[in-house]
């Protein structure tokens, strides 16, 4: 799965450089970030060479009370979006199997704020989901060890251009420094800043 963000791109580096082929694909699901997700997602994919990312739209989600699909609500507080990773899993599952996969890579951290964020939640999706297709279907997280700090020491190590990513969930040009995500980013970014004083 591929949104653009750092996460998911370090995750497709890493695969692509221990030999998988890597088939990305990208979730919008209506929220506020989509269109400039998508485009990091498309140029990061160009950036590290692997196939075009593959699109899913997903409408209606103006039904589910998430700050992500709605800028009404508190945009930190509010960002629980019910079963989103399970959502991602499934269709990268279903897309998978279409090509004759058998893996969904998911580029989830250590520290899960929500409870589809889990080492538990994923050995239960990928059993659920195998059961539904009537295949085996290995859903990887090879993130999940590491923090958001780990994480971007780790791309950059690998060269990965953070440039080309987008982590904001207003989805403004600009990060909003409100969001999780925003909060994420600046405490790991200072923690690296005090490592290298």
């Amino acid at each position: 799965m591929s949104s653009g963000g750092v996460d998911s791109s370090l995750t497709m580096m890493l695969l692509k450089r221990d030999g998988h082929e890597v088939f990305p694909v990208h979730v919008d699901y209506g929220h506020l970030a989509e269109e400039r997700e998508w485009r990091a997602c498309k140029t990061v994919c160009s950036s590290l060479v692997v196939n075009l990312p593959v699109r899913f739209r997903i409408g209606g989600t103006e039904a589910i009370p998430s700050s992500l699909v709605h800028d009404d609500l508190d945009i930190e507080k509010d960002a629980f979006f019910p079963t989103r990773n399970l959502l991602f899993a499934t269709l990268g599952a279903s897309y998978a199997y279409g090509i004759s996969g058998r893996v969904v890579a998911l580029g989830i951290l250590a520290n899960p704020i929500f409870p589809d964020q889990t080492e538990q939640f994923f050995k239960n999706a990928e059993s659920c989901i195998s059961s539904a297709l009537g295949v085996e279907m290995k859903i990887m997280t090879p993130l999940i060890k590491l923090d958001k700090r780990e994480t971007l020491k780790l791309a950059r190590a690998r060269g990965l251009p953070l440039e080309l990513t987008y982590y904001c969930h207003s989805g403004g040009s600009e990060p909003c420094g409100r969001c999780i995500s925003c909060k994420e980013r600046v405490a790991a970014e200072k923690m690296l800043s005090t490592e290298s004083d």
